[in-house]
């Protein structure tokens, strides 16, 4: 099912990528000169060397891009850990930001490849920028997984080059190509997982949903107010394709009583 946390992921991380993006195209201007400050921005700016300023401003912007969409996902993990979705995923409240990713693969029954592996190091580069003396990466038997699928790792994420990228993680300088290339992988890998989680099957199932949603209250209203005119099931709909329409057709199966 498209669960609520996935919505918040996506919207989370694409602004993110929305945010690179643009600081990544007006620092092109900056170094190729084009770009001035403003008189009326009150700031201090005078680069000795513009090229280098702009450069370091671009490892930063990179490494903190890997540092949010690091926490987003752990986020998005642990938001699916306290809904219905994933009941019995469950993890130590001291565990770190891998285990907890690991914990949901392992939930999933998901592979340990190019998808799952991707995200896992995005959260072990969040700790090697936010730590410096982290040890934090993929062991040899995951960065040997990963290579050996370079051929599909190279054609679907704009021949993203896994040997370079694990060099780069080493040195921690991550490229433009790993960042938005980890990223896409990010995202895929978070999809399937909501793919995976089973949809409401009972009527106990969709309460416990609009219970965890804190709608209840708020249902039983629209349904009231919607019975006395008579449109039961277009309030309803409304409602539901508003707040949680993730839950619509289960709803309608399990507990819609239009009597």
């Amino acid at each position: 099912m498209q669960t609520p946390a996935l919505d918040r992921f996506l919207k989370q991380v694409g602004k993110v990528v929305h945010h690179l993006n643009t600081t990544v195209v007006g620092l092109s201007a900056v170094e190729a000169g084009t770009a001035t400050k403003p008189i009326k921005l009150d700031i201090s700016w005078q680069p000795s060397n513009v090229i280098a300023s702009s450069r370091q401003a671009r490892a930063f912007i990179m490494q903190a891009t890997l540092v949010t969409v690091a926490e987003e996902l752990v986020a998005y993990v642990v938001d699916l850990a306290f809904s219905p979705a994933c009941s019995g995923l469950t993890f130590s409240s001291d565990a770190n930001r891998a285990n907890k990713f690991k914990a949901l693969r392992e939930y999933c029954h998901l592979e340990e490849n190019h998808l799952s592996l991707g995200p896992l190091l995005v959260i072990h580069w969040r700790n090697k920028i936010i730590h410096r003396k982290s040890q934090a990466g993929l062991t040899k038997g995951q960065r040997e997984i990963l290579i050996s699928e370079s051929d599909v790792v190279k054609n679907n994420y704009k021949n993203l080059d896994p040997v370079l990228l694990l060099q780069h993680f080493d040195v921690n300088t991550p490229t433009l190509k790993d960042v938005s290339s980890l990223v896409a992988i990010t995202i895929n890998f978070v999809k399937i997982v909501d793919r995976s989680l089973p949809e409401p099957a009972s009527k106990s199932e969709v309460l416990e949903w609009l219970e965890y949603l804190d709608l209840t209250t708020n249902l039983e209203r629209v349904e009231r107010v919607s019975r006395a005119k008579g449109k039961l099931d277009q309030g309803i709909t409304n409602f539901l394709m508003t707040h949680c329409p993730y839950l619509k057709d289960s709803y309608f199966q399990y507990v819609y009583d239009e009597s």
